[in-house]
Order: C-alpha cells, then sequence, then structure tokens
C-alpha cells in the first residue's frame, strides 16, 4: 500500500471510531456512509475494518 491509501485508510477509520465515541448508531450510520450508501471507498473496506476489529469497534461494522 502507497502512502496515500494509507492515509485515507486511517483517516476513515478515525472517522468512524469518532462518531462511535459519540454512540453506537454514529458510528454504524458512518461506517454506511463511506461502505454502504456508495462504492466510491469500497477498495479501502478490507483495511480500515482490519483496524475497526483490532482496536474494538468491530460493533460498527454493519452489512445494511
Amino acid at each position: 500500500m502507497g502512502k496515500g491509501v494509507v492515509d485515507v485508510v486511517t483517516f476513515i477509520a478515525m472517522m468512524i471510531k469518532e462518531a462511535r465515541g459519540t454512540s453506537l448508531s454514529a458510528g454504524q450510520l458512518k461506517y454506511r456512509a463511506y461502505f454502504v450508501n456508495t462504492s466510491l471507498y469500497l477498495r479501502y473496506k478490507p483495511d480500515v475494518d482490519a483496524i475497526l476489529i483490532q482496536d474494538g469497534y468491530e460493533d460498527c461494522i454493519v452489512s445494511a
């Protein structure tokens, strides 16, 4: 992965975790915004999911 890709992955994961700090539904809503409601960021999803799982935020990962 190039540095730009790492930066994007880190940024998306950080935004989801930050939203999760407000509430579970806010974290899930942010996750949906990046990966369910659009396909623009799908190439980053596996790496973002890995970060979320590693950091204990797997409850934010939703499929619909």
